[in-house]
């Protein structure tokens, strides 16, 4: 990954980079209805640009391009977002991150569409939450976390997870999970 980074004393930011990536694929897989990606080496360079403007500010905004190999072919990502914050315990992003994918095999779209949300009671203690949708799958998830710090990012978080598909009907490893973790700071050498 290489890149650079303009930041503007209005708080607007410019970053552009290159991002160049090797993958080898053992087994042929479906990546798209009718679409297979074969096995084979693939060396690729992708371009990126964002846009942000001054996220001190109540309403923020970014966009991010990127333009690059795919599997053979060429993939374009665009994700413009926007982002809300009122004061210091409330935050809330909107954000599109749309893919069309050209292959050998066959082109398509795929959107997912997401929104968070974060309030902090104290400092210490906050609530998250994030929800998508995934057209490509035709799948919601949703994640929840509540978090209570003691130092360096370590205490108690609570977190919620549920993933559906629409009209009921679950993909196989789709489901519900609650995950309790405890973290604490150790210094052996003190």
């Amino acid at each position: 990954h290489l890149d650079n980074h303009w930041e503007f004393k209005s708080g607007d930011e410019i970053h552009t980079g290159m991002n160049v990536t090797k993958e080898r694929v053992f087994t042929p897989f479906e990546i798209y209805p009718g679409v297979i990606v074969p096995p084979g080496n693939y060396d690729h360079t992708e371009m990126q640009l964002a846009l942000w403007t001054d996220k001190g500010e109540p309403v923020s905004a970014n966009l991010d391009f990127i333009k690059g190999g795919f599997f053979g072919g060429t993939r374009r990502q665009y994700g413009p977002s926007v982002n809300i914050k009122a004061g210091d315990k409330l935050t809330t992003s909107l954000a599109l991150s749309r893919n069309d994918i050209e292959l050998p095999g066959g082109s398509f779209v795929t959107n997912v569409f997401r929104t968070r949300l974060s309030y902090s009671f104290t400092p210490r203690m906050f609530v998250q939450a994030l929800v998508q949708y995934n057209d490509r799958a035709d799948l919601w998830s949703s994640n929840l976390r509540f978090g209570l710090l003691s130092q360096a990012n370590t205490g108690l978080f609570v977190v919620f997870n549920d993933t559906q598909g629409l009209h009921d009907v679950l993909p196989r490893g789709a489901g519900r999970s609650v995950v309790v973790k405890y973290s604490r700071l150790i210094d052996v050498l003190n």
